[in-house]
């Protein structure tokens, strides 16, 4: 699908045609045999008025209505007398069609809209999640909130009022057609007319386009602002920053609030102005038409009729436009967003990966950020069911490593092999599906403790005995029979009615449930307190061999069970070997032992 919006008109109709298809052509139809109904149905007080004057003639109809007496003609043609109940019948039928066919199209448009969203809300989580962790990185966080909670809001509404534009250009349209049916040289004066108005409105209608995407752009700041003081409250408070924080947000709103006001007078200076330049328009024209064309006022009367009605509709126009030019700028916010995240889609191949016999090797493995060089010709074998470890100083690699084991990050070159088969070469997610991550910071959503271990199973006899399983293979039963609402106890938000160790467990719990081959855990324990590090440490041991284990350890007494050891320093591996090997060869890792007091 092509994401580029063009700001034309034309541009507008592709960009929602992508989203609705045929059925917009088909509310066009729609709203074309509207506009025929509607100005058919006018026409017919042209006789009534004859009747009226006791001249209910076919050649009075014929001079009033010029081409448009056809009409009249078809009473001929088809054998019914011209009379005031057989007029009257055709206009009651006419608008009785005319009805049908509104709610029809009102009906037809509601759905549209629901398809619109239910269709534009869809395609961003699919493109959130076929998003690559590395192009994630590149997006901000704050356009990807507003565009997908506010912007997506103004879109449904920008739809709406483009739908209703249409529909009135339509009418607008058939108002024209038929009236130049009726008198075209009255027709031509009044279409030029309406041109000139709304040539003057045409800067004002740029202003507020202008104005509408650059509100986008703020909203996208503000959310921003807002995301990372939520993030940060603890340290904005504790500092008494938040005040000085708060000056950024106030600025944004504050130029928001401007835009919007300079919005708001358009739209004042507009629609105060249009009827009495409608008003102008008409008069000046019917003043020349009977003054120097020497135009009867009954020959111009259904043009006038026809031409009133449809600059009128030009207001509509005009108004449901400028409504829409309001929120063009929630269209460009989530149609570049759309842009840039299938450009950093994830590429996936088809073949699933259903699991491993023996080993994942890295091999001659390069990975940089940008153009420094992190990680360099790093070899490592694990073998299936093994426990490992990376260790090393803060900025070694351990963490881009895993990240690479995890296939969030590509490597610059060499490769990660699953059975001599490069990962690459498989469907990733079919990959990752087998493997648990737990990080420092734990995962806990706002929920109960079921559906944070079970991410919202079913409550199954078969998934309630697992999640029991898992609850006490971390050692969590003894908490659990204490709570009132056992497994339905709810948590808080991100965890906070529960310790950080009780977290950690339950995250643990997660991936466990999850039914997993391979455990990472990216320096799990490392902002927990000792005795609780010894809880996880329990957990760890009593996992060992049951699972393809890999540690990123900053506090080294978690993998003093460790199959093997690799010491990265400066992106290499400089030693490996299990822990007491590890003592006993390497002077920098004898090093960190006596730091942390573990001899």
């Amino acid at each position: 699908m092509d994401n580029l919006l063009v700001h034309t008109p034309l541009g507008y109709f592709k960009y929602f045609y992508r989203w609705m298809g045929k059925k917009l052509l088909f509310n066009i139809f729609l709203a074309v045999l509207l506009g025929l109904m509607d100005g058919l149905g006018l026409a017919l007080f042209i006789p009534l008025l004859n009747f009226v004057n006791g001249n209910p003639t076919t050649a009075n109809a014929e001079e009033s209505m010029g081409k448009l007496s056809i009409i009249v003609d078809v009473f001929s043609w088809v054998g019914v007398p011209l009379t005031l109940v057989s007029v009257l019948s055709l206009m009651v039928t006419i608008f009785t069609i005319k009805g049908l066919l509104n709610y029809t199209l009102s009906m037809e448009q509601i759905d549209l809209r629901q398809r619109y969203m239910v269709k534009l809300r869809l395609n961003q989580i699919k493109d959130l999640q076929k998003l690559s962790y590395q192009g994630f990185l590149k997006l901000d966080a704050g356009q990807i909130q507003n565009s997908l909670t506010a912007e997506v809001g103004k879109n449904l509404q920008a739809m709406i009022q483009f739908l209703g534009t249409t529909k009135s250009v339509i009418i607008l349209i058939s108002y024209i057609v038929l009236a130049f049916l009726a008198n075209w040289s009255f027709a031509l004066f009044i279409i030029v007319g309406g041109y000139l108005s709304n040539f003057l409105y045409s800067k004002i209608l740029k202003s507020v386009k202008s104005a509408s995407i650059d509100i986008s752009k703020r909203g996208n700041l503000f959310s921003s602002y807002i995301i990372q003081s939520i993030h940060n409250f603890k340290y904005l408070k504790a500092t008494s920053y938040f005040s000085k924080y708060s000056v950024m947000l106030k600025s944004v709103i504050n130029e928001v609030e401007r835009l919007n006001r300079r919005i708001g007078k358009s739209q004042a200076l507009t629609s105060s102005s249009r009827e009495p330049i409608i008003i102008l328009i008409v008069a000046i024209v019917i003043l020349v038409q009977t003054q120097y064309f020497e135009a009867s006022l009954g020959s111009v009367l259904l043009s006038l009729l026809l031409f009133y009605r449809a600059l009128n509709g030009l207001v509509i126009v005009q108004t449901s436009w400028q409504s829409f030019m309001q929120n063009v700028g929630a269209l460009q916010s989530v149609s570049d967003l759309r842009t840039l995240m299938v450009k950093n889609y994830e590429k996936q191949e088809s073949l699933p990966l259903t699991g491993y016999n023996s080993t994942i090797q890295i091999k001659d493995l390069n990975f940089a950020y940008g153009n420094k060089l992190v990680l360099q010709n790093i070899n490592i074998t694990i073998n299936k069911n093994e426990t490992i470890a990376f260790v090393g100083e803060s900025g070694s690699g351990k963490s881009t490593l895993a990240n690479l084991l995890i296939t969030l990050l590509h490597p610059k070159s060499g490769d990660i092999l699953i059975d001599g088969t490069s990962l690459f070469a498989y469907d990733l997610n079919s990959f990752r599906s087998k493997i648990g991550y737990i990080a420092q910071e734990p995962i806990i959503f706002t929920d109960s403790i079921y559906n944070n271990v079970t991410f919202w199973a079913e409550k199954t006899e078969e998934n309630l005995k697992r999640f029991w399983d898992v609850i006490s293979k971390v050692a969590l039963s003894a908490y659990m029979s204490g709570l009132e609402k056992k497994e339905d106890t709810l948590l808080g938000d991100n965890g906070m009615l529960i310790s950080g160790g009780q977290k950690q467990r339950i995250s643990i719990a997660r991936e466990l449930f999850k039914d997993i081959e391979i455990l990472i855990m990216d320096e799990a324990t490392s902002a927990l307190d000792s005795e609780t590090e010894n809880f996880i440490q329990d957990s760890i041991n009593a996992l060992h061999g049951k699972y393809t284990m890999v540690i990123i350890a900053h506090r080294l007494s978690t993998i003093k069970n460790a199959d093997k050891i690799y010491l990265l320093e400066e992106g290499k591996v400089s030693n490996e070997g299990n822990f007491n090997a590890l003592i006993s060869s390497s002077a920098t890792f004898n090093r960190m032992v006596s730091l942390q007091n573990m001899h």
